[in-house]
């Protein structure tokens, strides 16, 4: 049996957890020529936020998210194709998966007959084979949400109801919470009385320490708290922000990267409606795009940190965090960045985007009690 690129024999194998997909293998089949962009954009339209790679219908590679974040140099520019980023060193199954492949890590695997050409994709159940890795959060949930107006008139927003009677607050430490994290840190200020009487009149299953401003400190500064607190790697997250990728994930690759700080960032497609055309200096034609779609990340306002983080920001100082994060750069220290497709996160802190948050919760709930029945 060989692992690695190339064919694994496999036998029959029954994971009701797996799935094993023949019909609609369109939306996960992309050819190596295609540009960047317009995969990445499919990318994020796939729940399994995986592809596979083809020339003449036999697979030459597959990508991934994890590929993803290598690429993400490349995501504004319009001229590079997906084969240049395609994992070409992958595996492979000739009919069937192998028994021990069916709940491996891999994101998907190629199912191919005899010729080599693909026939199926099997998706491995792996969601309880990562290694959890707990370590704080800390919440920033200082600011008056002057943007969710009018629900903010009698409540702070961290307290706004989202889902079955849960305030957003509740509903991000919970997502924290099924990755094992049990320490939360909130930073306060506006209406903080009424945030600290919630949680002491309802039961968590985690512990919950209260950090007050005497006043606003922006988004970063309220940090400074947790200088003598904290002594390892921490999440760092705005109040109003509900992360949908694995935190074991991007708590590794953080780990991995050696780095300060690891900005989340999410894909944001841009589709220009109309034909894009590129003039050389002498104002000729060079290239004309009709309709073409470009790549940007924004800033999700999550983030993986180290202590040094606290090196950088003084005591009670009004410091927006991005603006310490120029200050840890032009120290020498990079910044990293983890892109999620924009599926994977949720903005509760305008109207529009909390309404939108409170279906794809609500779709999400419904599906993880059916799963679990």
């Amino acid at each position: 049996m060989e692992i690695g690129r190339g064919a694994v024999e496999g036998v029959g194998v029954d994971d009701s957890m797996s799935l094993w997909m023949t019909d609609g293998m369109d939306a996960y089949i992309v050819r190596s020529h295609e540009l960047l962009s317009r995969a990445v954009e499919r990318l994020c339209q796939n729940p399994y936020k995986g592809l596979v790679v083809v020339e003449d219908g036999k697979p030459v590679g597959v990508f991934t998210r994890h590929d993803m974040v290598k690429c993400s140099h490349c995501f504004g520019m319009h001229d590079v194709t997906i084969g240049e980023f395609s994992n070409k060193d992958f595996i492979y199954c000739v009919h069937r998966v192998s028994p021990e492949l069916a709940g491996s890590m891999y994101s998907l695997i190629p199912l191919v007959d005899d010729e080599g050409r693909l026939e199926a994709i099997f998706f491995p159940d792996n969601k309880q084979r990562r290694r959890h890795h707990p370590c704080p959060v800390v919440i920033n949930a200082g600011g008056r949400g002057t943007r969710l107006y009018p629900y903010t008139e009698t409540v702070p927003k961290p307290l706004v109801k989202i889902l079955d009677e849960k305030p957003m607050v509740e509903l991000i430490m919970d997502q924290f919470h099924k990755y094992g994290h049990s320490e939360f840190h909130m930073i306060l200020n506006h209406k903080k009385e009424m945030i600290e009487d919630y949680f002491r009149r309802v039961t968590f299953p985690y512990q919950v320490e209260f950090h007050e401003e005497e006043k606003p400190l922006g988004t970063g500064g309220g940090l400074h708290f947790l200088r003598n607190r904290l002594s390892g790697t921490f999440f760092f997250t705005n109040c109003d922000i509900i992360m949908l990728e694995n935190c074991d994930e991007v708590y590794e690759y953080h780990k991995q990267s050696g780095k300060i700080a690891t900005m989340v960032a999410s894909l944001k497609p841009i589709n220009i409606p109309y034909g894009v055309i590129q003039t050389d200096e002498e104002q000729n034609l060079v290239s004309a795009l009709e309709k073409p779609t470009y790549m940007t990340m924004v800033n999700t306002g999550i983030y993986v940190l180290e202590p040094d983080i606290f090196d950088y920001i003084k005591t009670d100082e009004n410091i927006g965090f991005p603006d310490i994060l120029d200050r840890v750069r032009a120290d020498g220290n990079p910044v990293g960045i983890y892109p999620v497709t924009a599926d994977r996160w949720l903005d509760m802190g305008q109207i529009d985007e909390l309404e939108y948050a409170k279906k794809v919760l609500g779709e999400i709930i419904r599906r993880e009690h059916t799963n679990n029945r």
